[in-house]
């Protein structure tokens, strides 16, 4: 009960597997990835919160494969975007060095976004990059985070806010894991979370993904064959818009911008209110307010605005922050996103007819728009 992809990233090739149960064979998986070979040494990074659960099952598939000399560790994370940190990157660092890994070495990163980004910039950094494979456990890990080789951490931008991965690096996974089976043990707002990335794949390339998503939210926490099969199409389905979009431009010299819709609000909203929403509700809201800035520009109706912000709340999601945060506060957070130049701002804009603009210039009245349409002031 697989669907299996693949990566490109520039002249790397890599697997994405899809499936229901793929993590008990996962061992046997990176040996076919690295031509028959098994790595010298594994160290698993892990998200806490499921160390006991899905950690457990990924450690013991590699320790039956012990007997072939492959030392087994495992470190914990805290999940959290203000965990999301140097202290956690500098954590993962200090574990491979006590481990002794060396080149022919592996990092897995099993968790949600937060742990596969810090993992990742972590593989990329440790002797100036080792292979790491990704095991997305949440929705949004499985059609976001873990593709397309961007890896970071966050960087504080004072006054207690935090600039989203401002460090990092493009550093890819040698393979992509996505076990189905885990969604069925997230709570329901993390699941929720990461609908929001699938509707923005939903309008940047298949529209055939919309009626997947209520379905989806009903059934996930089923572990029936029927249902695991929906959710394996609506993983599949997601993942390969943005596959196709890394595919053809994987530093995003361009194209790749495109999915970046909604986040630069989104960003700023969890720069102000990190411990309050989750990646996904603040992309949610950053769609609606990238809508409503679309409509200030000319590019979309308001009709057609009310529409995308009617099915975000269909899905269950806040239209409108959860706490009032000042107007210019949110714009100068927006000011630290990596897709600022100089005065000039980068905008990705949905579009009336289906897809998205990139739009460059001095844009701040336009996010200002966005913005007190989600409720700032």
């Amino acid at each position: 009960m697989t669907r299996e992809m693949v990566q490109t990233f520039g002249e790397q090739r890599a697997p994405v597997i899809v499936g229901s149960g793929v993590l008990a064979s996962i061992a046997k998986r990176v040996r076919e990835v690295n031509g028959g070979r098994n790595p010298t040494k594994v160290l698993i990074v892990c998200d806490g919160a499921i160390e006991l659960t899905w950690g457990e099952v990924v450690a013991t598939a590699w320790k039956d494969e012990a007997s072939d000399g492959i030392e087994v560790m495992r470190i914990a994370l805290c999940a959290t975007e203000s965990a999301k940190s140097v202290a956690s990157w500098q954590l993962i660092l200090d574990a491979a060095v006590r481990g002794g890994l060396d080149r022919k070495s592996l990092i897995v990163a099993v968790g949600g976004g937060i742990t596969t980004d810090i993992a990742g910039f972590a593989a990329a950094s440790y002797l100036r990059g080792i292979p790491w494979i990704a095991v997305p456990t949440t929705l949004l890990g499985m059609v976001d985070a873990a593709l397309g080789g961007k890896t970071g951490i966050n960087l504080p931008t004072g006054g207690g806010a935090l600039g989203k991965n401002l460090a990092g690096a493009f550093w890819p996974p040698a393979a992509v894991l996505c076990d189905t089976l885990t969604l069925s043990t997230l709570p329901i707002r993390t699941f929720r979370a990461g609908l929001a990335e699938c509707v923005k794949h939903a309008m940047l390339g298949d529209t055939t993904i919309d009626p997947l998503l209520e379905d989806a939210l009903r059934s996930y926490s089923s572990s029936q064959a029927g249902d695991q099969w929906r959710l394996i199409d609506l993983v599949a389905r997601a993942a390969a818009v943005k596959l196709a979009i890394v595919a053809r431009d994987p530093k995003e010299a361009n194209e790749r911008m495109l999915l970046n819709l909604g986040h630069t609000f989104a960003h700023a909203i969890e720069s102000e209110l990190s411990s309050e929403v989750l990646h996904g509700e603040a992309v949610a809201l950053g769609l609606i307010a990238a809508s409503n800035a679309s409509v200030a520009s000319g590019r979309m109706t308001q009709a057609q605005s009310r529409m995308l912000r009617d099915r975000i709340a269909a899905l269950g999601f806040g239209i409108t922050l959860p706490r009032h945060v000042s107007l210019e506060k949110l714009v100068i957070a927006a000011g630290f996103d990596k897709k600022r130049e100089g005065a000039s701002l980068t905008l990705v804009l949905p579009l009336a007819q289906g897809s998205a603009e990139i739009v460059r210039g001095e844009n701040w009245e336009l996010l200002r728009d966005g913005f007190r349409s989600i409720g700032s002031s």
